[in-house]
């Protein structure tokens, strides 16, 4: 069974269709293309990641004997890394505890952890390691310090113990205060360089430069730091990351949408390089963002309808349509997807230039932790996509569409730096890349 190249929908200037079951790709002339991005930043949300071509083994295993504190009734996670450097959390009774590791070796780098009690730490961009120590309401330790890298030793810079979250930015640090509604910009001398309060919680996070503000009651803020102002405020919508700009997807029944924002040196463009009316955002960790059809009619449509966006220009690279495609279970996954044909059979493409890569028959029935449509993105290298669902880590080589490998998984597995950490009970561990 083949696909034939549709033409039928063309907006933002659609300069190439693919051809889905042919044996080569159909390009029509006028690609437009923005340059290639760097899609090795470290970032979890492009979805790249190292290679891991055959089943991996563990690099190292943090739990409580390595951990000083650490009781083993508690998660542990990353909570920042720079370079080989990784900053771990973990519970110690009900406070939470803070060491450096280095990531090569799960080598702890301190004799001690920190003990930030209710608070948190991070990394800027200058390397600094600030942390918002908390032990108890109104105590005298409470405060804003820098920790030295190789000793854990603190240094106070400032009075106060209201901050819960705190996140480097540039050089600075972004803190979240207690109740969630407070959100504000700090040197890493303590001083506040700006402070806004939000009607819902909030969470922060960062994509490159830009500070991205998603609150409790379903709005999103893409904050420039320099000065607190946002530069795309929305409500009912989601902010994502792609490897040359964000997209903000307005959710709103009835007013569906993705807009796209091209990354600055300091945030995002304040006016959209490019809109997709009654569109969503398939999700999937990847480079570029996949749009596919929303809103009223689109469960009425036949067929699958896929289109990839460059959210630097606002227009599309490529897309995709064909009377066998489905419009379910497309798993966009680092520098390619996966689509599925009517049958279950799936078939990779590169993002970036619709290039036809492996194809996959449909799943057995007796494997059903192999099968992608109950699976989301890990992360893909060049060759390979690994893919996690609540049991196992499946891995696929993109080339040839065949199974790589498995691995049972009891907990999550996350991608850090490109590398594959798990999260298993109270246990932390790095599979070594191959």
């Amino acid at each position: 069974m083949s696909f034939r190249a549709s033409t039928n929908r063309r907006p933002f200037g659609m300069a190439a269709v693919a051809a889905f079951g042919s044996l080569a790709l159909v390009i029509t002339a006028g690609i437009v293309l923005s340059g290639t991005p760097d899609e090795r930043t470290g970032s979890a949300a492009l979805g790249v990641i190292e290679t891991y071509s055959s089943e991996p083994t563990e690099a190292w295993t943090l739990d409580e004997t390595s951990l000083p504190g650490a009781g083993g009734n508690g998660s542990i996670s990353v909570t920042a890394t720079d370079g080989t450097d990784w900053l771990v959390a973990y519970s110690a009774g009900i406070k939470r505890s803070f060491m450096l590791i280095d990531s090569r070796s799960g080598r702890p780098q301190w004799d001690a952890p920190i003990n930030a009690g209710f608070g948190d730490c991070s990394i800027n961009d200058q390397r600094q390691i600030g942390c918002a120590v908390r032990l108890r309401i109104s105590g005298p330790e409470n405060g804003f310090y820098l920790a030295d890298r190789d000793s854990g030793d603190l240094t106070r810079t400032a009075d106060g113990g209201e901050t819960a979250t705190v996140l480097g930015l540039g050089p600075n640090f972004v803190h979240v205060n207690q109740s969630g509604y407070q959100v504000s910009m700090r040197s890493a001398a303590g001083k506040t360089l700006w402070s806004r309060t939000f009607a819902g919680a909030a969470k922060v996070r960062s994509a490159r430069s830009a500070l991205i503000i998603e609150t409790s009651d379903g709005a999103s803020f893409v904050v420039d730091p320099r000065t607190g102002s946002d530069r795309v405020a929305c409500a009912q919508c989601t902010v994502d990351e792609f490897a040359t700009g964000l997209t903000v997807t307005t959710t709103k029944s009835g007013s569906e949408s993705v807009e796209f924002y091209p990354f600055t040196t300091s945030s995002v463009v304040e006016e959209p390089s490019g809109r997709a009316d009654r569109a969503r955002v398939v999700r999937g960790p990847s480079t570029y963002p996949v749009i596919a059809p929303a809103g009223e009619g689109s469960s009425l449509a036949g067929a699958g309808r896929y289109e990839i966006i460059d959210p630097g220009t606002g227009e599309a690279l490529w897309n995709i349509a064909d009377p066998e495609l489905s419009k379910a279970n497309a798993r966009p996954c680092g520098t390619v997807i996966s689509v599925a044909r009517k049958d279950r059979s799936r078939v990779f493409f590169t993002l970036s230039d619709g290039t036809r890569r492996g194809s996959m028959p449909p799943p057995a029935l007796d494997q059903p932790d192999a099968n992608l449509d109950a699976a989301t993105c890990l992360g893909a290298s060049d060759d390979v996509a690994v893919f996690a669902n609540p049991n196992q880590l499946t891995a696929y080589d993109i080339n040839t569409g065949q199974l790589r490998w498995t691995r049972t998984l009891l907990g999550t597995a996350e991608d850090v730096d490109g590398q594959i950490v798990l999260r298993q009970g109270s246990t932390l561990s790095k599979l070594g890349a191959n």
